[in-house]
């Protein structure tokens, strides 16, 4: 009897000895995988991006600015610093009052077509640019290749 007791004690602490360890070895893989540095892609799509769309005939690209979700930023800053990149190569034509684009990655305005600002669906003109055009996150920002009218050189609304 005292052998049957000692054999079934010995099962007992034995399931609790495994058990015990296989816990510990859980909660081992559990560190090291919260230690690891994995880049999350989850992570950096919940942060608040300024997206700003190129468009032309031949060529189309989003490009994205980090930005806070209650932070604004000048529409023409970002496009400057966008062309300092080169990430699209632009150039543009500066006044005292207004500022145009001329060439985004080689397609140049003519007398017939040009780069157009769209901000929510509501074009833009140079002058308002040169004054400043705050957008978010929230913005749609828009900039195509498209006929234009001109006057003496300058587009008109």
């Amino acid at each position: 009897m005292n052998q049957n007791l000692y054999k079934s004690r010995n099962r007992w602490r034995n399931f609790f000895l495994l058990r015990f360890i296989l816990l510990n070895q859980v909660l081992f893989l559990i560190f090291l995988l919260s230690q690891c540095s994995l880049p999350s892609k989850s992570k950096t799509s919940q942060e608040p991006q300024i997206q700003i769309h190129f468009i032309s005939d031949e060529y189309e690209e989003t490009k994205f600015i980090p930005s806070s979700l209650f932070e604004s930023k000048d529409l023409l800053l970002i496009l400057a610093e966008l062309s300092k990149k080169e990430d699209p190569s632009m150039r543009f034509i500066s006044t005292n009052r207004t500022e145009e684009i001329m060439e985004v990655n080689g397609k140049r305005n003519s007398w017939s077509e040009g780069w157009v600002v769209y901000v929510n669906e509501e074009r833009i003109d140079g002058i308002q640019m040169k004054r400043g055009v705050r957008v978010g996150p929230n913005d749609k920002i828009e900039i195509k290749y498209e006929a234009v009218e001109r006057v003496f050189g300058r587009p008109r609304p």
